[in-house]
């Protein structure tokens, strides 16, 4: 269960520096999140591939948020808050790729047995799965 322990463990960094509303303990709370979440998918199952995408909405949500509540007027605030912002959307990238890639290869393997369950054509290609439902009884 990492993704419940990650929860946990954000919740109580949250707890642990009183609420703070301060934008780069949140951004960097949210790196922590992104690094988590990508680090699911040292071991891409089903289920990890499916935790590290929810936990991405997460932290989307979250810095929506953020950028929603920043104010407009600080400029050296803004200035500030551009390199850990440019850090988080790098690491954004790397997770999302590893995602999209670890998907990939789930699909991929998802279409080659249900070739397999279809057989061949007469030239050895993998046959186009069937949309229909076949029941073969034997008697």
């Amino acid at each position: 269960m990492p993704r419940d322990r990650g929860q946990h463990e954000t919740a109580g960094a949250r707890k642990g520096s009183g609420q703070t509303n301060e934008p780069a303990v949140v951004i960097g709370q949210l790196h922590a999140m992104v690094r988590e979440a990508g680090m699911q998918l040292i071991d891409p199952t089903a289920d990890n591939v499916d935790n590290c995408g929810g936990r991405l909405d997460e932290v989307a949500n979250a810095l929506r948020k953020l950028l929603a509540g920043l104010p407009n007027a600080g400029q050296e605030h803004n200035v500030a808050l551009a390199e850990p912002l440019a850090s988080l959307r790098a690491e954004i990238g790397r997770v999302a790729m590893l995602l999209d890639t670890a998907a990939a290869f789930h699909m991929g393997w998802m279409h080659r047995a249900a070739c397999m369950v279809s057989g061949y054509t007469a030239d050895g290609t993998p046959a186009t799965p069937e949309t229909a439902r076949r029941v073969s009884l034997e008697i």
